[in-house]
């Protein structure tokens, strides 16, 4: 069977990643080729390193329409996947062309609930009623799209999938009369409004006014990366080691951090959280419900209302100061993901969808 991926978001968030873990398992069980419609950068290498053949659409939507058809006409997939909603105008345009099965994902993003989120929705409910299976990552991210009046057309839930760490779970301990070592919290996701970096600096600058030595970093990158820089030189942080950037091997890089910090307003199953988790950090986000599965304000992930930075304080304070406690947190965390999010069910889940679509 070939498999004509349609990627379209190339940030270096989560759907990305998820992307590279799933493509690195699956190609050696089904033929994949890629359509990149928004070439850039590392993603470009890391795409093209997992796949067989990847093209790169660029130029107007009309021209990456021509160069999708023209992939297809090449490569005579069974069916197309779309990676996210935003690259499947290019299999629905080219459709009457090719007329393959068509399969597209849809992430946390849409579970906001604005005015301007649901004006935000209208394209892509337009484009999900093509599709031929719709991938969801949790019920919550199909609750919220039927609360903004979106359909979902044949829905199929498939959790994301993690890949645990092979690194130790924690650095090493400080030497003998070094002094004690810095508080280390970590973040990942793109770097914009929806995530609410900004409520994780105040959070990192509190606990540095009241004398703890605070480090934090947030892995991923995006258009608020400039102000975000200058938010944290403000407050006093080092703004490149704040927020350095993307790096494909995040996940392994998380294992150096003591806590996860997520205080984003919208998601459906958030890597990210999930990434931290089987790290071995104890977790804070903001109250969601994409976080009901993962047993909130128990053992290892705790919850406060969106944008309460006091709540966040709150959350976080029994894992501050006891270490012995917060490895305990983590590692009934990494365990909880290992039970339920491993990366080989989220690909053999996608296979079957695959199968039971190809004609």
């Amino acid at each position: 069977m070939r498999v004509m991926l349609a990627i379209g978001l190339l940030g270096g968030g989560g759907s990305e990643r998820k992307l590279l873990r799933f493509v690195e398992r699956a190609r050696h069980r089904v033929e994949l080729a890629g359509f990149l419609c928004n070439p850039g950068g590392v993603w470009d290498e890391a795409v093209s390193d997992c796949l067989a053949r990847c093209y790169i659409g660029g130029g107007s939507r009309a021209h990456k329409v021509l160069g999708f058809d023209k992939a297809v006409l090449r490569e005579r997939p069974t069916l197309i996947h779309a990676w996210h909603t935003q690259a499947l105008v290019y299999p629905v345009l080219a459709w009457p062309l090719h007329r393959r099965p068509m399969i597209v994902n849809v992430f946390g993003d849409l579970t906001r609930s604005s005015d301007d989120a649901r004006r935000a929705l209208e394209p892509s409910a337009r484009l999900l009623r093509f599709a031929s299976a719709t991938v969801v990552n949790s019920d919550h991210l199909t609750e919220s799209l039927q609360r903004a009046g979106v359909t979902v057309p044949r829905p199929t839930l498939i959790p994301n999938g993690i890949e645990l760490p092979t690194l130790p779970l924690h650095p090493i301990e400080a030497a003998a009369g070094a002094g004690p070592s810095p508080l280390k919290l970590c973040g990942v996701g793109t770097l914009k409004a929806l995530k609410n970096w900004q409520q994780a600096l105040r959070i990192a600058a509190a606990l540095r006014a009241t004398g703890r030595d605070v480090r934090l970093t947030v892995y991923g990158e995006g258009p608020d990366g400039p102000s975000l820089r200058a938010q944290a030189a403000a407050l006093g942080f080092d703004p490149q080691a704040t927020f350095p950037g993307f790096f494909t091997d995040v996940a392994q890089r998380l294992v150096d951090h003591d806590l996860l910090l997520h205080p984003s307003r919208s998601e459906g199953q958030p890597n990210a959280v999930l990434e931290g988790l089987a790290a071995g950090l104890p977790a804070v986000t903001a109250d969601l419900g994409a976080y009901l599965p993962m047993q909130p304000n128990g053992a290892f992930l705790r919850t406060h209302a969106a944008d309460d930075d006091a709540g966040a304080l709150a959350a976080l304070s029994p894992w501050l100061d006891d270490v012995k406690a917060r490895r305990a947190a983590g590692a009934a965390g990494r365990s909880f993901v290992a039970d339920r999010y491993g990366v080989d069910l989220m690909v053999d889940r996608f296979l079957a969808l695959y199968r039971n679509l190809a004609p």
